[in-house]
């Protein structure tokens, strides 16, 4: 893995420095803008990826795209905390949040109530459930997720599929689909979202089995959106195994976490390509798509 030269231009939300290299956002800690480094890329390093295939990323406004932000109250003042976790930094506005999120916090800076964090959202985020919150964005991600699954496919089983946020534009393709969520909260914006879709109410590593005896036959792929953390020791053992899918669809929210799952599936699935996505621009936060085939087909036979 030979290392790369880049040159640190900026730094990111969290202190990271920020490069460029072939197309690609790079973050590189412990660095400073002005400054040039040699650097090992992460999916290389970690993931034992020698030539990672990296598409062009998927970006869209790099303001006012967030639908909600939680911000904190005390001694009068509401806003966010500072780097350092304690201090409250007033805000009359953010610039990540869209207008009329900003209304709403301009409101309750108005009236603030003696609650010590507040959830302010946009009329379309209800409930505890988790919902994208790039607005702008959202649209183009679920696009670029159902249509990276191959021409063909007959069925989807779809692991941490939260409120259907993609469960119905891969339905919309004809495709039958099988989605697995564990959140009450998320499962009852299912339901009534995707009510023609089938879901597993379960952790994904319990329903899985349950999941695959539903699919029934023809072509089929598996898509995982995992939470931060990526899958869970147990659900690594159960993907990293033959199983009866032409290829997975792995999105992720965190590059090493990725990394590491890719390393444990490496047995079985081969990594073809990733896709960034820039869902949280102007902060250290970034999304990635990546398609894995069995290690026994021909590589580039899947996606597209």
């Amino acid at each position: 893995m030979e290392p790369v030269e880049l040159d640190i231009t900026e730094l990111a939300y969290g202190g990271d420095g920020v490069a460029r290299h072939d197309g690609q956002v790079i973050f590189v800690p412990f660095t400073l803008p002005g400054e040039r480094v040699r650097a090992i890329l992460a999916l290389k390093r970690i993931g034992k990826i020698a030539a990672p295939v990296l598409r062009p990323p998927l970006t869209g406004p790099d303001y006012g795209y967030r639908n909600r932000i939680t911000v904190h109250n005390r001694d009068g003042k509401i806003g966010f905390l500072g780097t350092d976790g304690r201090t409250l930094v007033d805000v009359k506005r953010c610039l990540l949040a869209a207008d009329d999120v900003n209304a709403k916090l301009e409101v309750l800076r108005s009236r603030p109530r003696p609650r010590p964090h507040y959830s302010v959202r946009a009329d379309e985020v209800r409930g505890e459930a988790f919902y994208q919150s790039n607005r702008p964005l959202g649209p183009a991600l679920k696009k670029l997720v159902s249509e990276s699954i191959p021409s063909g496919v007959q069925s989807v089983l779809e692991g941490y599929a939260g409120t259907g946020f993609f469960t119905g534009a891969i339905g919309a393709r004809g495709i039958r689909v099988v989605a697995v969520e564990s959140g009450q909260a998320a499962a009852e914006v299912f339901r009534k979202e995707v009510p023609n879709a089938e879901l597993v109410e379960a952790r994904f590593e319990d329903g899985l089995e349950e999941a695959m005896g539903k699919i029934g036959e023809g072509p089929s792929v598996c898509l995982l959106n995992p939470p931060r953390g990526g899958l869970s020791p147990d659900a690594r053992r159960l993907m990293a195994r033959a199983l009866p899918f032409q290829g997975i669809l792995y999105l992720s929210c965190d590059p090493p976490a990725l990394a590491r799952d890719l390393l444990a599936l490496a047995g079985c699935w081969k990594a073809e390509w990733f896709q960034p996505v820039d869902l949280f621009p102007r902060t250290a936060h970034v999304e990635c798509l990546a398609w894995l085939s069995p290690v026994s087909s021909p590589a580039g036979s899947a996606g597209h």
